[in-house]
């Protein structure tokens, strides 16, 4: 059961980003476009893979979590994007970090020692070794010191193509604050697919 614990973007942000997504997909192969329905804009906190026992234990904990932070401010820094994909950098700040450190510590353990696949078949190639530590800990390569903050827009096959694409863009959106952390299905990429759950920071109220 891969779930992706992320800060949930507002509706307005969400929607320019997926018209976004869809502008540069034009005339260009992609592995994902957003749409909304089946690919959602987000910005991962954390995305391991966890037994399906553990399901609501996950859930408890990113409720809990979620009573210790306020609203969360992104500052959206330009671009950035490697291996086909074009992505925000977003600010990372120390109440940010902080959330994404928690969370690791309190969900780790729900994972049981589980890793996702695509890991375990990319993992003697396209991983450092600091990466490969980080999968063997936590079942994530980007956890803790190398967890870095950003938002995907789209991922297209060609990568020349997209590193040069992303050269000439403007930011869809600017500055914003995220309210909620939410919890969705991952699909394949880093996608994700369903909204499970959301939770309200500070408010730990599910919605």
């Amino acid at each position: 059961m891969c779930l992706n614990v992320v800060l949930k973007l507002p509706d307005l942000q969400a929607e320019k980003i997926i018209c976004f997504s869809k502008e540069i997909a034009q005339g260009n192969d992609t592995h994902f476009v957003f749409d909304g329905e089946n690919y959602h804009p987000h910005i991962t906190l954390y995305s391991p893979e966890y037994p399906a026992k553990n399901f609501d234990e996950v859930m408890k904990t990113v409720e809990s979590v979620s009573k210790n932070y306020t609203p969360i401010f992104c500052r959206v820094l330009g671009f950035a994007g490697s291996q086909g994909y074009i992505g925000l950098k977003i600010d990372m700040t120390n109440e940010v970090r902080k959330l994404h450190e928690e969370l690791v510590t309190k969900l780790n353990p729900l994972r049981e020692g589980h890793v996702r696949e695509k890991y375990l078949a990319d993992y003697q190639m396209n991983f450092s070794e600091e990466k490969k530590e980080n999968i063997k800990k936590y079942g994530y390569p980007n956890s803790m010191s190398l967890y870095h903050l950003h938002l995907t827009v789209v991922r297209l096959q060609d990568e020349e193509k997209a590193a040069e694409i992303q050269k000439k863009l403007k930011p869809p959106v600017g500055d914003f604050i995220v309210s909620k952390l939410g919890v969705y299905k991952m699909g394949s990429h880093g996608t994700c697919k369903k909204l499970i759950m959301a939770f309200d920071l500070a408010a730990g109220k599910v919605v």
